[in-house]
C-alpha cells in the first residue's frame, strides 16, 4: 500500500473513532454528567432509593438505564428496580338520574300541500293540526353526576333490566357543559330468556374525567319489546399519574411566534404531565401540546388546557396536561388563535411519576447515585438478586437533598456545544490530514 493510501485509511479511521467514540467509561464516576450525594440509612444494606428530579433532568434514556450508584471508590454498586406504586382505585357509587324526552312529541294531522298559481314548486306551504292527544313521556338515557371525581376512569359496572333475546347497545359519554358529549366506552348486552340480571361491566379505556358529567344512552338493532332501565351505576377510577413526584422547570427559548413555540427537551426520562405557565404580561393562554420524535413524523395532540399565572396575590388555578408517561424529545405549544398569544416565553414545568431503586450500600461511603451518558449498557439487577442481602426482605430508606432544578430547553435545530466540538474536532483532523498528503506528493513529484 503506498503511502498515501495509508494517510487515507489513517484519515478515514480517525473520523470514524471520532464520531463513534463515547463520552466516557460506563465504569467512570467522573464520566457522569450529574452526581448526587446519597445519605444512607443505619440498618439493612439494601438501601431504597427515590429518585431526585436532578439525575431524571439528565437521563438519556427512559428507562433509567443511564443510572449507577458509586460508592467513595468509584466502584458501581448492585441496583435494581423498584416497581412504582399502582394508583388507588376508587369505587363510586352514583345516584342515577333518569334524563326524559317526549315520544311523538308534533303528530301532525289533516296535512295539505298547496302550490303557486302555475304549478311551479316556487312556494309551498304545509298545513295541518297537531292531535290533541296527552304526551307520553319515555326514558332516553340516564344522567350520572360525576363533577365531583377527578381521575381516569376505568370502567362503570350498572346494573340493568333489558329486553331478553335482544342485542341492546350502550354507549356512555362525557361532557362538561351538558351540550357538548364525547363517547368514551361502548358495550353491547345481550340478554337470554331464562339468563338472571347481572351488572354490566363497561369498559372507559382510562379516560380523564375532570369536572365533566356521564351519560349512559341505548340503542337496539331493532324495536325493542321492553324498556332498557338502569337502576344502578358504580364508577371505577384511579387517581391520574399527574403530580406528586419530583419535577423540573424549563425555561423556553426566545418567541419567533406568539402562537407557536417548538423546543426540544434535553432528557429522555419519562414525563407523567407538563403544566405551562405564562410570564411577562401575559396572565391567561389558552393552548394546546403536541409532540413528535423527530421531524419526519406529524405532531401529536397531546392535550389541552389554559396557561395561567397568579396576578395581584391571587392564586391562578389551571389544570397540568397528563401524557401517557412516556419520553416527549419535541414539543410544540399552540396558542388559541382567537387569543393574542404568548408576548414572551412561558415557563414550562415537568411532572414525573415516582421512580425508585434499590441497591447494596457494600462500598466505601460516602455513595453518590449518577446519570447522564449515552450509550451505556442496563446495568440493572433482578430484585430478588438485590433482596439475598435483605434479612427478611427489608429496606433500609436512603435519601438524597432535593434542590430546584431548571433546564435549558433548546429551539428545534440547535445543536449542542458537544455536537458543534466533535464536528470541528472530525474537520482538523482530516484537514490535517489531506495537508500532509499533499506534502508528500508534492515531495514524491519533486524527487523525480
Amino acid at each position: 500500500m503506498t503511502t498515501i493510501g495509508k494517510l487515507a485509511g489513517l484519515a478515514l479511521a480517525a473520523c470514524a473513532l471520532a464520531g463513534a467514540a463515547p463520552t466516557g467509561s460506563s465504569d467512570d464516576a467522573a464520566s457522569y454528567a450529574v452526581r448526587v450525594p446519597i445519605t444512607v440509612a443505619a440498618g439493612p444494606p439494601v438501601q431504597r432509593l427515590a429518585i431526585p428530579p436532578q439525575i431524571l433532568a439528565v437521563a438519556q434514556t427512559a428507562d433509567l438505564s443511564d443510572l449507577r450508584v458509586f460508592d467513595a471508590t468509584g466502584r458501581a454498586m448492585p441496583i435494581a428496580r423498584l416497581a412504582p406504586a399502582a394508583p388507588a382505585t376508587r369505587r363510586t357509587l352514583l345516584p342515577v338520574l333518569p334524563i326524559m324526552g317526549a315520544a311523538d312529541a308534533l303528530d301532525v294531522t289533516g296535512v295539505s300541500l298547496r302550490l303557486d298559481g302555475d304549478g311551479r314548486a316556487r312556494v309551498a306551504e304545509v298545513t295541518g293540526t297537531v292531535r290533541d292527544a296527552p304526551t307520553i313521556a319515555t326514558v332516553l338515557g340516564v344522567l350520572l353526576d360525576t363533577r365531583a371525581i377527578v381521575g381516569e376512569a376505568r370502567s362503570l359496572a350498572v346494573g340493568i333490566d333489558m329486553p331478553a333475546a335482544q342485542p341492546v347497545t350502550l354507549t356512555v359519554e362525557a361532557s362538561d357543559d351538558l351540550k357538548t358529549w364525547r363517547s368514551i366506552g361502548e358495550k353491547v348486552v345481550y340478554r337470554t330468556a331464562n339468563a338472571r340480571q347481572a351488572a354490566v361491566v363497561v369498559p372507559l379505556g382510562e379516560a380523564v374525567l375532570h369536572r365533566d358529567y356521564l351519560r349512559i344512552v341505548w340503542r337496539g338493532t331493532s324495536r325493542l319489546l321492553s324498556p332498557v332501565t338502569i337502576h344502578r351505576a358504580l364508577l371505577i377510577t384511579r387517581d391520574k399519574t399527574t403530580g406528586g413526584g419530583p419535577s423540573v422547570e424549563g425555561s423556553a427559548p426566545p418567541l419567533t411566534d406568539a402562537h407557536a413555540i417548538e423546543f426540544g427537551i434535553p432528557f429522555a426520562a419519562a414525563i407523567s404531565a407538563i403544566r405551562i405557565v405564562p410570564t411577562g404580561r401575559d396572565v391567561i393562554v389558552p393552548i394546546r401540546l403536541f409532540s413528535r420524535d423527530d421531524r419526519e413524523q406529524p405532531w401529536l395532540a397531546l392535550g389541552e388546557s389554559t396557561a395561567a399565572r397568579s396576578v395581584e396575590g391571587m392564586t391562578a388555578t389551571q389544570d397540568d396536561i397528563g401524557l401517557d408517561g412516556g419520553a416527549h424529545r419535541t414539543v410544540r405549544i399552540e396558542a388559541a388563535q382567537r387569543s393574542a398569544g404568548f408576548t414572551s416565553a412561558p415557563m414550562v414545568t415537568f411532572h414525573f411519576a415516582p421512580r425508585e431503586i434499590a441497591f447494596l450500600a457494600i462500598g466505601t461511603p460516602p455513595f453518590v447515585v449518577a446519570a447522564g451518558q449515552a450509550g451505556v449498557a442496563d446495568a440493572y439487577l433482578p430484585l430478588a438478586s438485590v433482596l439475598t442481602q435483605a434479612p427478611n426482605g427489608q429496606f433500609a430508606i436512603a435519601k438524597t437533598a432535593l434542590t430546584r432544578v431548571t433546564v435549558r430547553l433548546a429551539p428545534i435545530g440547535d445543536t449542542s456545544a458537544m455536537r458543534k466540538g466533535l464536528l470541528w474536532t472530525i474537520l482538523l483532523i482530516a484537514t490535517g490530514v489531506l495537508g500532509m498528503m499533499a506534502w508528500f506528493l508534492w515531495r514524491n513529484m519533486a524527487s523525480r
